[in-house]
């Protein structure tokens, strides 16, 4: 479907620093759309931390991964910190654990089974791991809370 811009010559852009992955036009669109809802602050905000819960996920039912994205900013852009994709591990009390992490600021991708990666493996990775998150967001199985820094 085409994608709908509501882009201007001054609508705000997500970074990535030295660390380039496949973004897809619609990851980027739904970080852009969050971060339009930015609140009047009196403060420099220093960050935007956002987390996607499914309520129902539990280590006895599964579910899908909670997942954390941050954003820092950079000017009228925002550059994208990490994003955490978070699993239950562990026997008999299971806990939640990273699953993987993805950070543009410290420029790796690490998996909880096979620990860092290639910058051409993360490239592929992100690709399909990108693809299945945002299936799952337009699924509607998330629950979205922004924590906005100052």
């Amino acid at each position: 479907y085409p994608l709908k811009r509501k882009f201007t010559m001054s609508s705000p852009a997500i970074l990535q620093g030295g660390y380039v992955l496949p973004l897809s036009r619609s990851f980027t669109q739904m970080l852009l759309d969050i971060v339009a809802q930015k609140p009047p602050h009196r403060h420099p905000i220093t960050g935007l931390t956002i987390n996607f819960r499914d309520p129902e996920y539990s280590p006895e039912t599964g579910g899908w991964h909670p997942v954390e994205i941050r954003l820092i900013p950079a000017g009228e852009d925002w550059q994208l910190d990490y994003v955490t994709d978070f699993h239950y591990a562990g026997h008999p009390w299971p806990e939640l654990e990273k699953d993987v992490d993805v950070s543009w600021t410290q420029q790796y991708t690490w998996l909880s089974r096979f620990g860092d990666i290639s910058h051409v493996d993360a490239r592929e990775f992100w690709s399909l791991w990108e693809s299945n998150f945002m299936a799952y967001h337009d699924m509607g199985v998330f629950t979205v809370r922004t924590l906005w820094e100052s």
